[in-house]
């Protein structure tokens, strides 16, 4: 047998990957229900080229904001996984920057605000901006060349890069628009704004948001801001979470100096466009609001819309009967808060947000650390239900 990287080894590994989050999907369970079949048919397809990826399940998600979701298939994202077994490593291990948090193992927000913690205390100003309709302003072709030149550079066997530059390209080329089934409310596609959807950009443009390719491909598109803003510009402060980066300077004008490079880089070299209405430069003093929390130099406190959504849930949640749910959902948020100084505010949302039938069913574990669903007595359960 040639060599090849779709193994049935590999796919099998891939598809375990797949199944950790999504196995209790409908598509998902379907899939398994022939599944060795199944992936020997996707082996199949991908060593003869006739793989192509399937449809997707277009949707639109409203909170924190309106947003077009496009889902792949199951056997779909298998490939995906494939993808990435394959080729995250060499990213990771020598060319995406500490300073790149999204979507990275060992990083994520909670990494990112301590990393810009030491920034905030080192610094007297800090610039912060945003890159206007991210995902559906990807070029392809820049976003393949910038894949390929990495791959063909790496000391593997040419049918290795012959078939991950193949299936790279099957997927980043790939139209969902084209071919998709949409689930949800119609009248949601209006709340998108303009410039947001996959359907106002022509064939070349646009990645979409739901798929596990599309977020590590995210960061192999700004990872040439990263080494143009470290390595060109000298900016030895600088972070950034999916589109969203901030630069670190004593001086006002070097910031200042450094967005407008910054800018020309994006428009000349990416074929992006910086959000004018999200671009800051303020005193480090003021206040840095980053992944849902606002770091000074003498602590980090919780972001008023976060505090302000998880009031909203409660209110819901209050009337909610599936409990574990409402118990789960509330320490996602407690553990969010626990990086911050917010042992007052936990206090307060049990005690003054949550209805007494609910405080209940309850326990508060720890100095309010978080919530455990409280297992009721026998002779309780008549009161309760």
């Amino acid at each position: 047998m040639s060599k090849t990287v779709f193994t049935t080894k590999n796919l099998i590994k891939a598809y375990l990957n797949c199944r950790e989050t999504k196995r209790h999907t409908i598509n998902a369970l379907k899939y398994e229900l022939d599944v060795d079949r199944n992936l020997d048919l996707l082996r199949r397809s991908l060593a003869n080229r006739t793989y192509r990826p399937g449809r997707s399940i277009c949707f639109v998600v409203t909170f924190p904001k309106p947003r077009e979701i496009f889902a792949a298939e199951f056997g779909d994202r298998i490939v995906h996984h494939v993808l990435i077994n394959e080729v995250e490593d060499i990213w990771e291990k020598g060319i995406f920057i500490e300073d790149s948090y999204a979507c990275r193992a060992k990083k994520g927000t909670h990494f990112g605000m301590h990393r810009l913690s030491q920034f905030v205390s080192a610094f007297a100003y800090y610039g912060q901006f945003d890159v206007s309709n991210f995902f559906p302003s990807i070029n392809k072709n820049i976003l393949y060349r910038c894949f390929s030149k990495v791959i063909l550079r790496q000391n593997r066997p040419d049918f290795w890069k012959e078939e991950v530059l193949w299936i790279a390209r099957v997927i980043i080329f790939n139209d969902p628009t084209k071919k998709y089934f949409y689930k949800g409310d119609p009248d949601l596609k209006k709340l998108v704004p303009l410039g947001k959807s996959l359907f106002d950009h022509d064939k070349i443009t646009g990645m979409p948001i739901g798929n596990l390719t599309s977020q590590f491909l995210a960061n192999v598109y700004l990872n040439e801001l990263d080494h143009f803003v470290k390595d060109e510009l000298g900016c030895v402060a600088y972070g950034r979470y999916v589109d969203d980066f901030l630069l670190f300077s004593n001086s006002k004008e070097e910031i200042i100096a450094w967005r407008d490079k910054i800018f020309a880089f994006l428009k000349n070299n990416l074929r992006l466009t910086a959000n004018p209405r999200k671009q800051q430069i303020q005193p480090t003093r003021h206040g840095v609001p980053f992944v849902g929390y606002f770091i000074k130099p003498w602590g980090v406190t919780v972001r008023r819309n976060v505090v302000k959504n998880i009031k909203k849930k409660l209110y819901t949640y209050n009337n909610s009967v599936d409990i574990e749910h409402t118990v789960s959902s509330v320490n996602s948020y407690f553990g969010h808060f626990a990086h911050a100084k917010s042992a007052r505010l936990r206090r307060h949302l049990v005690s003054e947000h949550m209805c007494l039938g609910l405080k209940t069913k309850i326990v508060v574990v720890g100095n309010y650390h978080h919530l455990g669903v409280r297992k009721l007595k026998n002779k309780e359960h008549k009161l309760y239900e």
